[in-house]
């Protein structure tokens, strides 16, 4: 009896074959050898068609098959572990309606920021623990604006993981997990985050039915047992994203318990048995695989972009030609902790969500040339890793992370005894290695959502360390060269003040709405008063009148009494003045919006300026004649001659210009 795990990444397939009885991996492979093609029409873009992945889990599936000569009869369950936050649209025949939008695609960036701004960052934090930031609701939104011929087609939207299930078993569903990491889940209601669809205006009828992430969810059709070689009626029995999927590899499900990986980038991924949120964004979190239990385990993930490919690069440019990651790091152990004073900063990745989105770059500090060798920079380079570890760690600590015990697979940085065991040092900690993949950990869940184990415990009790790293440098030593690393860092964070973190963003354009919108206020307040005032002397007119008419003094004339009113009616004018209302409640000088247009002509005089605002109430030519003491030409006049200082061209209207200041 044997169960069947799939990873798909964006780079490969992965495939795991496991025997259920002893839990041993029978067979791993991964198809394709190459990286398979990622599309991006523009920068920042990133995008892959699932039909590839598909097409490939397939030649993999049947692969496995072939080389382990099993019979696919004899498999149980099958899981799927996915890259995360990816966007797959299909019809109502099940046909993908365009390219996914996978993980790394920036696009939606903006409208994820817009949302956090005008849902409220406090809503948005203690009910989806997380900014709607690039995650898939903000992808969907983008197909909205942009695509909605598209948009129109749509019958459901799924992750890669629910498509790849769709494509086995012909049946659309999803998890509460896939949910949280899209951003759809509200954690404080525990169900579907409707005003968040509300404020998309998104049918709730777009995502599909949940399922229990341990749960048969469908069997394979005949279609796809032709295509993969598997046997019809197989029943797929989970699924997860890869981090989660990945904790649940290294039996990383309880409070305290730390899983991490440090490939390409560097992951952090720690469990709490409550809502936990970052409030300046740093780390995300989502609903762990078994949050649905007791809805009390959550995920909280760290990304750290500067960290295997730092030392990849050190690799590459640096060490000599056919050395190993193996004799590297023997040269490493040859020098002493701190590296003798050099100290790396491994951030040249793009920006990082730690350092709230800034791009601060990779850095050597204090490199002596008549001192130091290679053997120094790989030492600092895996320090330097180490180091932003800890950092993250302590990030997830300052959260209420208990940080326990932390596992990590054998095939990244941690196979470094320098890079674990700084780490180790530094927390207090003690780290296992555990020799596994997504794609095991992906078939031991499998069994339990058949059938084939009792529990997720029993699926993982053959999950044991197969090498330990714990706290025995000198510590002293690490924290002396772990304050320098800090010290160098926080240097850099004060010399990238321009690269603005998107938390900063968001509260500069927060201010800056409510900037406009009290303006906004202010100008509707005088332009209230102004029909007050308006509708005070009408209904003063409309008096006299009627005492004109009903006068009993015959022997004064309609036209005294005519003259005598239109005294009174300036002299009433003149005590409600619009331009005393104007004083009160504006500053012609220090308002933003003269502010601006000072900005736009700095040449504008004081009587230019009070104009400007007058037109912007939109008063009439006579009415402006009126409060700047000028005749009706005089105010045309000065009307033509501040359209051509602000050199507005023809046709452009001068009050819509002013309005958009």
């Amino acid at each position: 009896m044997y169960l069947l795990g799939y990873d798909i990444g964006s780079s490969t397939i992965k495939v795991a074959l496991l025997d259920a009885a002893t839990q041993e991996a029978i067979k791993v492979i991964q198809y394709p050898e190459q990286d398979m093609d990622m599309i991006s029409r523009q920068i920042g873009w990133a995008e892959q068609q699932p039909e590839i992945w598909w097409q490939n889990l397939c030649i993999a599936t049947r692969t496995i098959l072939s080389e382990t000569n099993i019979s696919p009869k004899d498999i149980k369950g099958i899981g799927i572990a996915y890259q995360m936050h990816g966007l797959v649209l299909v019809d109502e025949e099940q046909r993908v309606l365009r390219s996914s939008i996978i993980w790394c695609d920036s696009r939606a960036t903006s409208i994820g920021r817009q949302a956090f701004m005008e849902l409220g960052e406090s809503h948005c934090l203690s009910n989806y623990l997380n900014s709607p930031g690039n995650f898939t609701a903000s992808k969907l939104k983008w197909i909205k604006d942009n695509e909605p011929e598209t948009y129109g087609k749509i019958h459901k939207i799924l992750l890669p993981g629910d498509y790849i299930a769709m494509k086995l078993t012909g049946e659309i569903h999803t998890t509460i997990s896939g949910l949280s990491e899209g951003i759809f889940w509200n954690f404080k209601k525990q169900d579907i985050a409707h005003d968040l669809l509300n404020y998309f205006d998104f049918n709730p009828s777009l995502l599909a039915d949940t399922a229990p992430t341990f749960s048969i969810t469908g069997t394979v059709t005949r279609a796809a047992s032709i295509q993969t070689g598997l046997a019809e009626g197989t029943a797929v029995s989970y699924r997860a994203g890869d981090q989660p999927n990945n904790a649940v590899a290294l039996n990383v499900l309880r409070q305290g318990e730390v899983a991490a990986t440090s490939g390409t980038s560097g992951v952090v991924y720690g469990i709490v048995d409550k809502p936990l949120y970052d409030e300046q964004s740093r780390v995300n979190a989502f609903a762990h695989v078994n949050y649905e239990q007791n809805f009390d385990r959550i995920g909280i993930l760290l990304c750290i972009n500067g960290a295997g490919i730092q030392y990849s690069w050190i690799k590459q440019q640096i060490a000599r030609s056919g050395r190993s990651y193996e004799d590297m790091d023997r040269m490493a152990s040859t020098v002493p902790v701190g590296s003798e004073g050099i100290c790396m900063l491994p951030f040249g990745n793009g920006s990082e969500r730690i350092f709230e989105d800034r791009n601060l770059g990779a850095h050597i500090f204090n490199l002596r040339f008549n001192r130091h060798t290679r053997a120094h920079l790989f030492r600092a380079a895996l320090e330097g890793v180490a180091f932003t570890f800890v950092h993250g760690i302590n990030i997830l600590k300052e959260m209420g992370l208990e940080v326990d015990v932390i596992r990590v697979g054998n095939d990244n940085m941690f196979q470094s005894k320098i890079f674990a065991m700084t780490i180790a040092t530094l927390l207090g900690s003690h780290i296992e290695v555990v020799e596994t993949t997504g794609a095991v950990g992906a078939a031991r869940a499998a069994g339990v959502g058949s059938g084939v184990y009792t529990s997720l415990e029993e699926a993982l009790q053959g999950v044991q360390p197969t090498k330990l790293y714990e706290p025995t440098l000198n510590y002293a030593l690490c924290s002396q060269a772990y304050s320098y690393w800090q010290a160098s860092l926080s240097q850099m964070l004060k010399q990238a003040p321009e690269n603005a973190s998107a938390h900063k963003l968001l509260k500069s354009q927060r201010d800056q709405l409510n900037k406009e919108l009290k303006e906004k206020n202010q100008l509707l307040n005088i332009q209230r008063m102004q029909l007050s005032t308006q509708a005070d002397n009408l209904a003063f007119v409309e008096n006299e009148l009627q005492k004109i008419i009903s006068s009993k003094h015959k022997n004064e004339s309609v036209e005294d009494r005519l003259k005598k009113l239109k005294k009174k009616l300036n002299s009433k004018t003149g005590q409600e003045s619009k331009l005393d209302l104007l004083k009160e409640h504006l500053n012609i000088y220090n308002d933003d919006f003269s502010k601006k247009l000072k900005e736009h002509c700095p040449t504008l005089s004081y009587e230019e300026l009070k104009m400007c605002t007058l037109l912007k109430l939109r008063l009439s030519t006579k009415e402006i004649a009126t409060e700047m003491n000028l005749s009706l030409r005089g105010a045309e006049t000065k009307r033509y001659r501040l359209r051509k200082k602000l050199d507005l061209p023809t046709g452009k209207n001068l009050i819509d210009f002013l309005e958009n200041i």
